[in-house]
C-alpha cells in the first residue's frame, strides 16, 4: 500500500485499475493498493442481519418514490445533494428519535399535559404514550396527538397517579416506514 503525493493523475481519483491496483481515498489522501479479492469466510449473522435491512430500506425506497406525494416529501426532506431515493432509504433506515419528554406540566392529575418532541425523516406517524407506575404496573397509555405548529406532540392524561416519585413515562414513536423508537424517563 502506498500513498500517492501530487500526482496529477490519480488526484481525487478511486476504484480499480487493470484488476491488479485499487485507489482509495481516505482522509484527502489517494491510497494504492493491490486489488482485495472476494471474501472467503461466510458472511456472520450480524452481517446477514445488515444486508437484510438494507435490501427492506432499498425496497421502501423504490416504492416510496414511485408514489408522486411520497416522491414530494422525501424531495423536500433531502439535504444537500440527495435525493428523494435516498431520504426514503434513510428514513427506512433508521428509526424515529425520541429527543424530549417534558413532563414538567405532569402533577399527576387528570388532564396534565406531556409534551415529546420526536424526529424522523418525516414526522413520525404515531407516538403513543405508556405511564407506568414504580413497580411496573401500566397506569395508562394512549396516542399523543400534533400540536399546531407540528413540531411537537401532545399527550393528555387520562388517569390519576397519586405516587408520582418513580413513574416511568414510555415514549414509542412509529415512522412513516413502520421503525419505532422509544425512550423512557422516570420521574424523581
Amino acid at each position: 500500500m502506498a500513498i500517492v503525493k501530487d500526482n496529477i493523475f490519480t488526484s481525487g481519483v478511486s476504484g480499480t485499475i487493470g484488476k491488479k491496483m485499487t485507489l482509495r481515498i481516505r482522509k484527502g489522501k489517494t491510497i494504492v493498493g493491490v486489488k482485495r479479492g472476494p471474501n472467503s469466510l461466510p458472511p456472520t449473522d450480524e452481517q446477514l442481519a445488515v444486508q437484510s435491512r438494507f435490501i427492506d430500506a432499498a425496497t421502501f425506497a423504490k416504492n416510496a418514490i414511485l408514489d408522486p406525494v411520497m416522491k414530494a416529501a422525501y424531495q423536500k426532506a433531502a439535504k444537500g445533494g440527495q435525493s428523494a431515493f435516498n431520504a426514503a432509504f434513510r428514513d427506512a433506515a433508521l428509526p424515529p428519535v425520541i429527543k424530549l419528554i417534558d413532563t414538567s406540566a405532569y402533577k399527576g392529575q387528570t388532564g396534565d399535559i406531556i409534551t415529546i418532541s420526536a424526529q424522523d425523516v418525516l414526522p413520525p406517524v404515531s407516538v403513543k404514550v405508556i405511564v407506568l407506575s414504580q413497580a411496573g404496573a401500566e397506569l395508562e397509555s394512549g396516542d399523543a396527538l400534533q400540536d399546531d405548529n407540528k413540531r411537537y406532540w401532545k399527550y393528555t392524561v387520562t388517569a390519576a397517579n397519586a405516587a408520582m416519585t418513580g413513574t416511568v413515562i414510555r415514549v414509542e414513536a412509529t415512522d412513516v416506514p413502520g421503525n419505532k423508537g422509544s425512550r423512557e424517563i422516570i420521574i424523581s
